[in-house]
C-alpha cells in the first residue's frame, strides 16, 4: 500500500503535464510490472487525427519513449489503425482485450471528453484488483489534471495565463521534448 501512495505522492508533485504522463506510466509500469504501458494522445482532427506516443515504457526501458512535439503528423499512425484504441475513446469505458497478450484500454480525459488512451499489455488480463488500481490512479490523475487546468488558464477566456505561456514558450525556445525537462539534459544518464 505505501508503494501506491508514494506513487501518488510523485504523480501530484509536478506541475508539468509532460511529466505527469512520464509518472504515470512509470508508476503503473512499477506496480502492474507488465509488458508494456504507454499513453497515446489524439492528434489533429477529421480524418487527419491521429495517435501521438505522449509516454511508452517496456519493462527494460529506463526512460520512457514519445514522439516529438514538432513529429510530422504524417508519420504518426492515424486513429483507425488502432481500432481499440478509437474503441475506448469513443466510448470513455475501459476495454479489456484477453490476448495473449492481454491488453488494456483505459480513457483519458476529463467529465466532458477522452483525448487520450492508456494502454496495458500484459501477459494475462488484467485482474479485478489490478483494473481497479488503475482507474484509482486514474481518478487522481483526471483531478489533478483539472487542477492543472484550473490553475494556467483564465476563467473568463479559457486562455493560458502568462506563467504558463511563459514555460510553455521557455520550452518550446529550449527545444524539449515531452517529459523532459531542462535538468535531464544536464543530468548524465
Amino acid at each position: 500500500m505505501s508503494q501506491v501512495v508514494d506513487h501518488l505522492a510523485e504523480l501530484t508533485g509536478y506541475r508539468d503535464r509532460d511529466v505527469l504522463d512520464v509518472t504515470l506510466v512509470s508508476a503503473l509500469r512499477d506496480l502492474l510490472r507488465p509488458r508494456e504501458v504507454a499513453i497515446y494522445r489524439r492528434f489533429g482532427e477529421g480524418d487527419d487525427a491521429r495517435w501521438m506516443t505522449r509516454a511508452r515504457l517496456g519493462p527494460d526501458d529506463r526512460v520512457p519513449a514519445a514522439d516529438g512535439l514538432w513529429a510530422d503528423p504524417a508519420t504518426l499512425p492515424a486513429l483507425h489503425a488502432h481500432p481499440e484504441r478509437l474503441a475506448c475513446l469513443q466510448q470513455q469505458a475501459p476495454l479489456a482485450l484477453p490476448g495473449p497478450p492481454a491488453l488494456a484500454l483505459f480513457p483519458l480525459g476529463n467529465e466532458r471528453e477522452s483525448t487520450g488512451v492508456l494502454e496495458v499489455l500484459t501477459p494475462a488480463p488484467l485482474d479485478p484488483e489490478q483494473a481497479r488500481l488503475v482507474g484509482s490512479i486514474l481518478r487522481v490523475y483526471r483531478n489533478f489534471q483539472g487542477l492543472l487546468d484550473y490553475s494556467e488558464r483564465d476563467t473568463l477566456t479559457g486562455l493560458l495565463n502568462r506563467k504558463t505561456f511563459d514555460e510553455n514558450l521557455g520550452k518550446i525556445l529550449h527545444g524539449l521534448t515531452p517529459g523532459e525537462s531542462s535538468l535531464s539534459r544536464d543530468t548524465p544518464p
